[in-house]
């Protein structure tokens, strides 16, 4: 059996829903080939998820509000018990998404003896959306930090047995770091949303027409997001005479954005047409995206946290016949044959219009083959990690 010690990139627990690494890991943990043991950065306080893998919890852990001043804090603590763990559990590999303590742990690991080996699973842009967590992303500050975790991605990346990611633009970006190897381990979904849902019953609940054409989002509001051009569509298409109405599923993470969305639906007169949710529970998502008729994916392609993003949202709403609106980030450029590319508030409302022009059964036939998801659940992206988790720990041997 081998024995993982995965630093996850956040709260593994704590987190309001469950991110890559919950899907991944969870799945991967099986007590026959493979036993998971996962440190928790306990920045949410509060445990919303549930588990089946071993959790080390940090003894004396300094309690902070801020996440980058509790990881500066605590980064002592994690290392003293990243090497404990790997020491006592018989640590086969170690599997980290994060930055601080992974970067210390390699220039330690460095000084040992007992090489462990280590991916680095590089889910997102992790300079920028590390920065972006402190400080505003146009600030000169946050340009400085910026560059610092530039230097310990890369460095996380040089120093890695295997890069794994989620898209084709980080496959990109780890390459031309000096990755010495990259292995694609696609975003997915779960299996429960490969079941067709009727919308009818939340439509109703939350009181939208027949005719309603209603558009949304599900995720987390914050600063990836370009939420303006769509709020302004949404304005411009109802006057225009389009039934179109906003639904929002998710709230702030960690910053305010949020607070500039609703300003935006004040600003442009649209408070009545949106209905904005709190997060849901992950298995009531498939039922909420059947509500709607376009989903979106509203990321800011002047962010590099969004542009190399790989949403797992755009095979959610394809897997509830959906059409899908998205900017042109990469990994939407790749899927364009399942996809509406959208970059401003008039292709927004051209979007809309086609929508409520064109006949239900000609939606349809273009949906009807984007459906085909089975091999976009999470359980087919857990045989190609433990393939890799073989492989590089074979090669210790």
């Amino acid at each position: 059996m081998i024995r993982v010690l995965l630093i996850p990139s956040s709260d593994y627990l704590g987190h309001p829903f469950p991110q890559r690494h919950n899907h991944l890991f969870e799945r991967l943990n099986d007590g026959k080939e493979f036993e998971v043991h996962v440190i928790r950065f306990n920045i949410f306080k509060k445990a919303r998820l549930k588990t089946k893998c071993i959790i080390h919890e940090i003894p004396f852990e300094i309690k902070i509000q801020s996440t980058a001043a509790y990881y500066l804090a605590n980064t002592p603590l994690y290392i003293n018990e990243i090497m404990k763990i790997i020491r006592n559990e018989a640590i086969d590999i170690v599997v980290a998404g994060n930055l601080l303590p992974p970067f210390l742990y390699c220039l330690l690991e460095e000084l040992t003896e007992k090489k462990i080996p280590f991916i680095f699973d590089l889910q997102d842009y992790y300079p920028i959306s590390a920065a972006g967590y402190i400080l505003s992303t146009k600030s000169s500050l946050s340009t400085i930090l910026h560059g610092l975790f530039e230097i310990i991605t890369q460095t996380l990346i040089k120093k890695a047995n295997a890069v794994t990611v989620p898209g084709i633009a980080l496959a990109m970006y780890a390459k031309e770091v000096g990755a010495k190897h990259v292995h694609l381990i696609p975003n997915g979904i779960s299996e429960h949303f490969l079941k067709q849902h009727d919308g009818t019953k939340i439509r109703n609940k939350l009181g939208y027409k027949e005719n309603d054409i209603v558009v949304g989002y599900v995720g987390s509001v914050e600063f990836w997001l370009d939420m303006e051009p769509l709020i302004k569509a949404i304005a411009k298409a109802n006057k225009q005479g389009v039934p179109v109405k906003l639904l929002l599923i998710g709230k702030h993470l960690q910053t305010g954005y949020a607070r500039k969305v609703k300003k935006w639906i004040e600003k442009y007169g649209i408070a009545e047409l949106t209905t904005w949710l709190s997060f849901i529970p992950h298995e009531k998502v498939p039922e909420h995206v059947a509500a709607m008729d376009i989903g979106t994916i509203p990321f800011d392609v002047n962010n590099l946290t969004a542009y190399y993003a790989a949403p797992n949202k755009m095979w959610e709403y394809l897997s509830q016949g959906k059409i899908v609106a998205s900017t042109p980030i990469p990994e939407s450029i790749a899927n364009k044959d399942k996809l509406f590319l959208v970059r401003n508030e008039d292709d927004y409302c051209s979007l809309f219009k086609t929508y409520m022009e064109t006949p239900l059964s000609s939606i349809k036939i273009f949906l009807k083959r984007c459906q085909n998801l089975k091999s976009r659940c999470w359980t087919s992206s857990v045989h190609k990690l433990k393939q890799i988790l073989y492989k590089v720990v074979s090669k210790r041997e």
